[in-house]
């Protein structure tokens, strides 16, 4: 019988796929990459049924050296038989919520964007720097544990002192954790905050940071006149701002169901009046899906227009749209996905909230996220392209075009799975995956919950 406690979090135990040597010049033998995730083809390789190729890669120095068909690397160098495993580049998480995460069981989601909002109006008060840098700390632990490369964190700036008290702890999360994930911030509030006393200070805040710059565009209702007036003026303001400092802009978009709170063709419009040069990221933009056939059409076609991108978070909007008392869901409330990636517009995807007061689950880990994607997004057949979206595709979109991606030059960041077929991957959870960063293992173990509820002074099992 197996041991009952092999199956508690504090007894992980794992039989490794592979040993990996601690090694400065390593080759990977017979690993199985999709092709998506290539830079370029090797001479002499071919694709798999799966869109995989089968390669030798050598690592040295921290770097891809050279990649090579299966069984063909001259090097010398300590050589691992991967034997057909998968092997990706490290995951991009461009959207998460750090500073919010890990409260639970502090706070008790009901399910729905209002209920969020209460509850950490409320748990506010309780975002000490100690509060934040365990939080913070532990969901970064994660993302490093399951393969994460970068991070894009929404930083709450409801006010110029949340603003600079929660950048503040992003800071020390970048310091604490340099050499290991890429962390970058972005100011999040109300489009109020951008045409208030305090917008240029806000501003210049997320500009000493690094950071950039966005918002929460269905905030701002319709005018008498049925006109998004307000929001219009918010937004040229906002890439006004953007645009004296250089900095990119990624939004919250249309999380709700209500046709009348659309706003992609207005965030268009004003990027085309802006001439706005930098990056513009559209995260959420749920109700596009449930829009007529002609309106979803002619929105991507502005959006292309205005080199518009996208980030869909599936599995914090499952759990919050369409949630009615005693009612079965009767949409999936994601964004049009097939549509925007036929468009040829790209999308990400990102795991958003966890386990926090909108969204009561989760991990930072993206496989898990890619596989809840590709299911409700029904993006399987074919699965070409899907793949990118939670590596090459963000990579692109954060402004690292040297990650997500296997390519001769580029870091070394990679995740090794059990699996050697794709449809093995995405099926189980690859617990027992392993993760180089400069190719070197990560031995760093997932951290413990009740650790952490310890450190807050809280416990699940509390009544």
């Amino acid at each position: 019988m197996t041991n009952p406690k092999a199956r508690d979090e504090g007894f992980q135990i794992k039989t490794s796929i592979v040993t990996i040597p601690d090694a400065s010049r390593l080759l990977l033998s017979g690993a199985r990459v999709p092709a998506e995730l290539v830079v370029s083809q090797p001479v002499g390789t071919v694709k798999d049924a799966e869109g995989a190729f089968l390669l030798d890669i050598l690592i040295d120095q921290g770097r891809v050296a050279g990649l090579f068909p299966g069984g063909t690397a001259p090097d010398t160098a300590p050589r691992v038989a991967l034997e057909g495993r998968h092997l990706w580049p490290a995951f991009i998480d461009m959207h998460t919520h750090l500073d919010c995460g890990h409260a639970i069981p502090r706070v008790r989601p009901d399910g729905t964007i209002h209920g969020g909002f209460s509850l950490t109006a409320v748990d506010w008060l309780r975002w000490t720097d100690d509060d934040l840098d365990l939080r913070m700390n532990f969901g970064m632990a994660c993302a490093y544990a399951h393969g994460v490369a970068a991070l894009r964190s929404h930083v709450d700036s409801e006010t110029l002192a949340y603003s600079q008290h929660h950048w503040s702890a992003l800071d020390r999360m970048r310091a604490k954790w340099a050499g290991k994930v890429d962390l970058q911030g972005v100011t999040i509030c109300a489009m109020e905050a951008w045409v208030g006393d305090d917008a240029r200070a806000l501003a210049d805040l997320a500009a000493e940071r690094g950071g950039i710059l966005g918002g929460v565009t269905d905030t701002l209702e319709r005018g008498e006149n049925g006109t998004y007036d307000a929001l219009a003026h918010a937004l040229d303001r906002l890439f006004a701002l953007a645009k004296e400092r250089g900095l990119d802009v990624d939004l919250h978009v249309d999380q709700t169901e209500d046709l009348s709170a659309f706003t992609i063709p207005e965030i268009a419009r004003a990027r085309l009046r802006s001439g706005f040069q930098g990056r513009v990221v559209l995260g959420h933009c749920v109700n596009l899906s449930l829009m007529p056939p002609e309106v979803i059409d002619s929105t991507l076609s502005l959006a292309r227009e205005a080199d518009l991108a996208f980030v869909s978070m599936p599995t914090p909007m499952m759990y919050l749209m369409d949630r009615k008392p005693g009612r079965t869901p009767r949409w999936r409330g994601v964004t049009a996905a097939k549509e925007i990636r036929a468009s040829g517009l790209p999308l990400a995807i990102g795991g958003d909230n966890c386990r926090d007061a909108w969204f009561a689950y989760g991990d930072h880990d993206m496989l898990d996220t890619l596989k809840q994607a590709i299911r409700v997004f029904q993006a399987d057949e074919p699965l070409t392209g899907s793949l990118a979206m939670a590596s090459r595709t963000p990579a692109d979109l954060i402004g690292r075009p040297d990650l997500g991606r296997i390519g001769v030059g580029l870091p070394a960041h990679m995740v090794i799975f059990a699996a050697r077929s794709l449809n093995v991957v995405l099926s189980r959870d690859q617990a027992d995956r392993i993760v180089l960063h400069h190719g070197r293992r990560v031995t760093d173990p997932l951290p413990l919950h009740h650790e952490l509820e310890a450190a807050l002074g809280l416990s699940e099992t509390k009544p």
